[in-house]
């Protein structure tokens, strides 16, 4: 039950209010994924529904872990201590979440945003990683799939790799393309995600 809430939390804390204070400060929707057939609107789409097996697969564990056993178990990741580094893990990932969304404030988008000035924001957590949000996320899925070892949180972990892999790629093209030589230096002083 407690993954469950953890998620609920997180999600709303960490996504559904920074986009509305975001909104309201600046008047600019956050949420910048559209219907257009563009290689970033389908990494949208992949992350939604990523996101939404995730939500199920936790509930389910929350609600119905009688039927946890069709998800195939992997039994030998099923311990305490791996669970307890999974929390750990979840706990981390709401921290460095929270943190640069506050070094990001109201410049806080999902997807690009090809309507507004981007201002390249290279104080706090962007100073260590050029996507610590990202990263973030990649450690909650691996929390995640820590807590709850099985097929279904394994297949999330290596998709949601794969897709923040694409649309951090995609998102740096944008910012090359938008900021150029500001983002190119950037990109020389700051690692992608740590090393």
């Amino acid at each position: 039950m407690y993954l469950f809430i953890f998620y609920c939390v997180f999600l709303i804390a960490l996504f559904i209010v920074p986009s509305y204070i975001t909104f309201k400060r600046s008047g600019i929707n956050p949420f910048k994924f559209s219907k257009e057939e563009t290689a970033i609107n389908y990494v949208g789409k992949a992350y939604k529904i990523i996101s939404a097996i995730a939500f199920i697969t936790i509930a389910l564990n929350a609600f119905l872990p009688s039927a946890m056993q069709y998800l195939v178990s992997i039994e030998y990741l099923k311990s305490d201590i791996v669970v307890w580094i999974g929390l750990g893990l979840l706990h981390l990932s709401f921290i460095i979440i929270f943190i640069a969304q506050r070094n990001m404030a109201n410049e806080w988008r999902i997807g690009i945003d090809n309507e507004n000035k981007v201002n390249l924001i290279t104080k706090g957590l962007f100073g260590i990683s050029r996507n610590p949000i990202f990263l973030g996320v990649l450690i909650v899925f691996a929390g995640m799939f820590l807590i709850i070892p099985n097929a279904v949180t394994l297949v999330i972990l290596i998709s949601g790799f794969i897709v923040i892999q694409v649309q951090v790629r995609l998102e740096e093209e944008f910012l090359l393309k938008e900021l150029g030589t500001e983002y190119k230096e950037y990109m020389s002083k700051v690692n992608r995600w740590l090393f």
